[in-house]
């Protein structure tokens, strides 16, 4: 039988929170607006660039909710310069799960959702060299 999302659960998300608002700049699961306006994920952080969700299989995508971070499962689109990154200051619920009272076990995940930061990918010109 599937786990229901209860009042431990809540308890669990609302302390990962806390843990992911204290996290500065864009982390994996925030959201990002492309120049063309489609709506992506961060999906892999590599220091000074950061990998999306593919735009060509939207529906393979899988954010695990630990404390204080989002790892990412699925199809990834290749990384973009975070200097070319700008926080519009807004949020969206995005949603990811986490294992039912914390623990990890086959068939235990519970489905929810956390808000995102939304940035904004702006390509920089580049002189030409």
């Amino acid at each position: 039988m599937k786990p229901s999302f209860d009042a431990l659960d809540e308890q669990i998300k609302q302390i990962r929170i806390d843990a992911w608002n204290n996290r500065s700049g864009p982390r994996v699961g925030d959201f990002v607006k492309m120049p063309d306006g489609a709506l992506l994920r961060f999906t892999h952080d590599w220091g000074d660039d950061i990998q999306t969700t593919s735009p060509r299989q939207p529906g393979d995508q899988s954010f695990y909710f630990g404390h204080g971070y989002c790892s990412f499962s699925g199809s990834l689109s290749s990384p973009i310069p975070k200097s070319d990154l700008f926080d519009t200051g807004a949020s969206q619920d995005g949603p990811v799960w986490f294992f039912h009272h914390d623990s990890a076990r086959a068939h235990n995940g519970v489905h929810t959702t956390i808000p995102c930061r939304i940035y904004h990918y702006q390509p920089q010109q580049k002189d030409p060299a």
